[in-house]
């Protein structure tokens, strides 16, 4: 983690703006071209939301901006972040499922199933959980497959302010190969030119990763 330079960030005017909102954050809904991942995903028994997780992970990493975080009140760019996703249990209740990152598809799914059939088996304010609570090294996801998603509105604790930004999907529309997402961020960390950049990174990492697993059905096949 490193602070970012008050002194010579672009920005320094707008985060200091928006540091005296009660409310900071801006949401945008969109969706995303999936290109042919459901397909691809689906010819090599892989889940469809693990793949565009992955992607999302991968996306992370490269746009610096996301990885922007307040700590005591001070801008910082962090060397890594992980996903925080909800996914559902038995009982049809939620989850927090910190989720490891990965080199490859492959590892992503393997570690990370280890990790959810442990984590959907114990309670919701399980130990894992609280340890990692207050950690802004995370991005914090929820899936809704159930519908499209056109807006929302996400529960908060008072004085949440910490810039950690918080992703929804919706509803995967088949005949269009489109996906539903909100994205909500700190507007003194970022703007919307980037998350513009942010969502064409998920689209070359969706587009690679379809070869990927493309060159991978040639080979089983």
């Amino acid at each position: 983690m490193k602070e970012i330079n008050l002194s010579t960030w672009e920005r320094a005017e707008h985060f200091k703006f928006y540091q005296h909102f009660e409310d900071p954050n801006f949401n945008v809904v969109t969706s995303i071209d999936t290109h042919s991942l459901y397909a691809d995903s689906a010819a090599v028994g892989l889940p469809f939301s693990d793949c565009y997780l992955y992607c999302l992970s991968r996306t992370l990493q490269v746009c610096d901006f996301m990885r922007y975080r307040i700590v005591e009140g001070k801008p910082v760019e962090l060397n890594e972040v992980a996903i925080s996703s909800t996914f559902l249990a038995s009982d049809k209740t939620f989850r927090f499922i910190l989720l490891d990152n990965a080199e490859s598809i492959d590892e992503f799914v393997t570690k990370n199933n280890t990790k959810k059939q442990k984590g959907l088996t114990q309670s919701l304010l399980n130990e894992d959980f609280l340890s990692q609570s207050g950690a802004v090294d995370q991005v914090y996801v929820s899936i809704l497959p159930w519908f499209e998603v056109y807006g929302f509105k996400h529960a908060r604790h008072s004085g949440d302010n910490l810039g950690i930004p918080k992703v929804i999907f919706g509803k995967f529309n088949k005949e269009e190969n489109r996906l539903s997402v909100s994205i909500e961020v700190h507007h003194g960390l970022l703007d919307g030119y980037h998350l513009s950049l942010f969502l064409n990174e998920f689209s070359v990492q969706i587009i690679a990763l379809c070869a990927h697993l493309q060159r991978k059905k040639s080979f089983i096949s």
